[in-house]
This record gives structure tokens, C-alpha cells and sequence, in this order.
């Protein structure tokens, strides 16, 4: 019998220095008197003039958008306590549907600002965005309440929702049996050729889902994402955005430095990818991550006797080969199952340790009998990973696709090199197939700030080479980079490193300077 599976859910890397410019002044400005009929008349003082040096400051906003108290009902949401001195206020803001296409209409824009009553009032916003791998704020409360209070000491911080997410106008679209089995990955349907029932499944969701927002169907891509932060920036009448992006959302704010490079104040850039990555390429970078984050599950698991027992990888190869047989822990497809284990390995709950004994006792659970512990993080992964509008705004990102036949062949390939999540990502190419193309946004071509770039080892949502691609783009673009790397195991070098991560990034923040070195993080 089958069972709905709920999917789990639930960032590094390198800084980017922009280059300073400092305009000169002569040394010594030649003001002669001279002598005329009128006689000698006093001169004038002679005048020189600097351009100041670094990237622009963080501008208070000029014109400030009407905010509501919110902080019960956002850190609610996030499942996280509050934290003690935090003020959370809701606002949201129209931006064109399509300003790059010109289709007509508009979309609502969510956005969380963050700060304590002792933030000084004079100081500028950082603007913090997710982009499709989370809504941004869900994120925001779960970094407070990990050490990103600390940032609130010395400035405001505002988390924009991506379109059809979180408090950006939420997508409903796709029917909810077309739902399960995207969920499934088609395992349940009937007939031998799962890359073939997926794309069928995906074909009915995406006409759901390009009927629904049309005019729009091509307007939820990162381009599209950026532009919503330039209207931001507008209706604050400020000069230029201090941006923080993380996974994703780190590709939205480098579409932004690309089409907007004077309007960018700051730009740290957490868990990145590089723009116009393909599919494929995304793909196995996230799955080399998960299986990175697997590898320190279980050796944290056997170092501290987790419930696993000796061997925590043997014992999930198990559940996995149960749930390809279709009797799956609580009945789990093999995507429910390791939906479920990556996302609590990217999101993880407490610390290293703690997280570890978390998932690894919910597993135990589930292989005994009682797979409540499980289905609940599935619940979650659900909720806030796959919902119908990271579904639109996953597919409008993604770009040079494989074909039905290129999956089939990496369903073959990747099992081989990862043994344990290859499949699954394999799989999670097709449902993008019918989805109408867009182009990648291009590159920056001249970063005019210096970057900030993070990274953590074991990335289980986008995989930890992003950092190195991202750096030798700022350099092309005519800056130098920094970097902070984190041994860790979770998305978001700054949410869940934030001891260490915090430091380099504040200075950045306040100076507009990168660190003299690259700074590493242990786990």
C-alpha cells in the first residue's frame, strides 16, 4: 500500500576584494597673481578635490516602507525560540512581473527586517536573500538564533522572500497527485521506466504551473530575483545595496552585481554558484556534497556510539535498498528517504554533535518500527523545501538541461560514484525538462566592491565547489577575493559557523575592506 511520503526540506569559500580607486589631486595647484590695470586682487584659495576611497557606504534608506511588528509569528514559523532583545517586522513591496520582458502586472515582494532597540538608527540595512533553497525568512530567525544577533549590534538586517515563496506571494499550482509523485520521483507509478513517468508527471505540473502564472512563466529566474532587489533599492532611494546571498540566493545577488554593478554597496557571498551553471553540473555538485555530509554523519556517529550502531552507513544502505523495494521505513520512497537525511544534514538542528544523535536516532527509529521521528522531519522538508513555488523558481533557473536519454545514462553512472544518494540525483534532473527555457543571466563583467566569499565542506544543498568557480569569476570581473571555509557540515557558513564566520564578515561590512588572509573555520 502506498503511503504519502512528506519530503524533507530544508551555506564556504572565497572573498572577492573589489578594487579601490582613488582619484588624485595635484600636489600643488599653480594659482600666479598676476598684475593688471586694476591692480593685484586676492586670489583664491587653491582647491583640490578626492574621490573617497572603497565601495560606497550602506545607506539608511530615504524613504522606508511601512513595517508591522512580526517576531512571534516568524520565528513561529521557523520552529526556532525567540531570541531574547530581537525585533522582527513584516513588510512587502510591489515589483514588476516581467520588467525584463515587459509583460504587464505585478508581484508581491515579503521582506523581514531584523533588529534590537539599541540598533543604531543612523546605520544601513544589509539585505539578506536565500533565494529558492529556503524561504529567506524561515532562514533569518534560525541565524539569529545561532550567533547572527551579533550583526544587529551595529546594523539592521532585512530578508527578502523570493517570489512565489515564504511571504513573497506563495505558488499553488501543481495538483496535489502530481505533487506526491514529484515527491516520489514517479517510483509508485506503473511500468519500468521511471525517467519516463517522471517526465510525463513533470509535463502535467508544468502546464499546471505556466498556466497559472502566465504572463509570467519565464519571470521566476534569478534575473527576475535581482531585478525585485533593484526595486528595493528604489523605493529606499538609497545609492546602493549592502547584499548578503546564500546558496542560491547568492546567485540572485551576483545576477544583481552583473546587471546593477555601480548599485552594490557590499556583496558577501555565502554557498555560492556560479551563474549559468548547467543542470547537470548543479546536480552532481549537490550530490558529491551530500555524500561528503553523509561521510562526517557517520564518522561523527561511530566516534560518539550514535543509535546507528558501528555501522551508520552499511545501516542506511539497508533502508535504502528497503525503500527501492517499495517497503520503505513508514513508507518512504527512496527520494522521501534521502530527501529527509539531506535536508537534515544541510539544515542540521543544535550542534554537529547534537544534530548527529537527532538524525541518527529518528533513523534507528524508523529501521525498528516507528518511523514517527522520520516522517515528521519529512513534514518539514516538505514544507519548506519543496513547495510548488521552488518548484517554478528551481525549473526558471535551470539551464542547458540534459535530455530524457542523458538522464537515463547518469541513473546508470552516478549510482556507481555515489553510492548512496547517485540515483535519487540523477532523478531530480527530469522534472525541469518541459519547463520553457530561460537564458542564464551573464556574468559581472567589473565587480565594482570587493567580494566576500564563504564556503563549508560538507554541503548537502549545493556542494562545496562553488566557492572556487565564484572566485576565479571576480577575478575575470576585475577584483581580488578573500575567503572563509568551514570544516563544518550544514548550508550557510554564516548560519552555522557564525562564531567564526562572523568576525571577517562585520569588518567587511563596516570597513568595506576584505581580511588580509583567507580565514578557515574547524568543524
Amino acid at each position: 500500500m502506498r503511503r504519502r511520503l512528506l519530503l524533507p526540506a530544508l551555506s564556504l569559500s572565497t572573498v572577492v576584494l573589489s578594487t579601490v580607486v582613488a582619484g588624485c589631486a595635484p600636489l600643488l595647484a599653480a594659482n600666479p597673481r598676476y598684475v593688471t590695470d586694476s591692480g593685484a586682487r586676492p586670489q583664491g584659495a587653491a582647491t583640490t578635490s578626492k574621490t573617497p576611497e572603497g565601495p560606497p557606504p550602506i545607506a539608511v534608506p530615504k524613504k522606508d516602507m511601512t513595517w508591522h511588528e512580526c517576531t512571534s509569528r516568524v520565528f513561529g514559523d521557523a520552529t526556532v525560540p525567540a531570541v531574547p532583545g530581537v525585533i522582527l517586522d513584516c513588510s512587502d513591496y510591489d515589483a514588476d512581473l516581467d520588467s525584463l520582458g515587459g509583460s504587464a502586472g505585478t508581484v508581491s515582494i515579503g521582506v523581514v527586517r531584523a533588529r534590537l532597540a539599541t540598533t543604531p538608527a543612523d546605520a544601513g540595512p544589509i539585505v539578506m536573500t536565500t533565494g529558492s533553497d529556503i524561504p529567506t525568512s524561515h532562514q533569518l530567525p534560525v541565524w539569529l538564533q545561532r550567533g547572527g544577533v551579533d550583526l544587529l549590534k551595529t546594523r539592521p538586517v532585512v530578508a527578502v522572500d523570493r517570489r512565489g515563496m515564504g511571504m513573497s506571494g506563495p505558488l499553488s499550482c501543481v495538483s496535489s497527485n502530481d505533487r506526491q509523485d514529484l515527491l516520489d520521483q514517479a517510483q509508485f507509478l506503473s511500468g519500468d521506466d521511471q525517467v519516463a513517468n517522471l517526465a510525463k508527471v513533470a509535463t502535467s505540473a508544468t502546464t499546471d504551473c505556466t498556466d497559472s502564472i502566465a504572463p509570467g512563466e519565464s519571470a521566476y529566474d534569478n534575473a527576475h530575483s535581482a531585478e525585485d532587489l533593484e526595486r528595493l533599492r528604489s523605493t529606499w532611494d538609497v545609492p546602493a545595496l549592502a547584499v548578503l546571498g546564500i546558496g542560491n540566493g547568492a546567485q540572485i545577488a551576483l545576477a544583481y552585481a552583473a546587471s546593477h554593478p555601480t548599485k552594490v554597496a557590499r556583496l558577501v557571498l555565502d554557498s555560492p554558484l556560479p551563474l549559468g551553471i548547467s543542470a547537470e553540473a548543479t546536480a552532481e555538485q549537490r550530490v558529491k556534497g551530500q555524500q561528503a555530509a553523509l561521510d562526517a554523519f557517520a564518522a561523527q556517529c561511530v566516534a560518539n556510539n550514535c543509535p546507528l550502531g558501528p555501522d551508520p552507513k552499511g545501516a542506511i544502505d539497508g533502508m535504502l535498498a528497503e525503500a527501492r523495494a517499495g517497503r520503505g521505513a513508514g513508507g518512504a520512497s527512496t527520494a522521501g528517504l534521502v530527501e529527509s537525511i539531506t535536508t537534515a544534514l544541510g539544515y542540521p538542528r543544535g550542534d554537529g554533535l547534537a544534530n548527529t544523535q537527532f538524525l541518527a536516532g529518528a533513523l534507528a527509529s524508523a529501521r525498528g518500527g516507528d518511523a514517527t521521528a522520520l516522517n515528521a522531519l519529512s513534514a518539514t522538508a516538505e514544507a519548506t523545501r519543496q513547495t510548488d513555488g521552488q518548484f517554478v523558481n528551481r525549473c526558471d533557473d535551470s539551464v542547458n538541461r540534459p535530455t530524457p536519454d542523458r538522464v537515463r545514462e547518469l541513473l546508470v553512472a552516478w549510482p556507481k560514484k555515489y553510492p548512496q544518494f547517485g540515483a535519487v540525483g540523477a532523478l531530480s534532473l527530469a522534472p525541469c525538462l518541459s519547463w520553457p527555457s530561460s537564458p542564464a543571466p551573464a556574468a559581472p563583467k567589473e565587480l565594482k566592491v570587493p567580494v566576500l566569499l564563504l564556503g563549508t565542506h560538507n554541503d548537502a544543498i549545493v556542494g562545496g565547489d562553488g566557492v572556487a568557480a565564484v572566485a576565479a569569476m571576480a577575478i575575470n570581473a576585475g577584483t581580488n577575493s578573500r575567503r572563509v571555509m568551514w570544516q563544518g557540515t550544514g548550508h550557510g557558513t554564516l548560519v552555522y559557523a557564525a562564531a567564526c564566520a562572523l568576525p571577517p564578515v562585520q569588518g567587511y561590512l563596516t570597513s568595506g575592506k576584505l581580511p588580509d588572509t583567507d580565514t578557515f573555520c574547524p568543524a
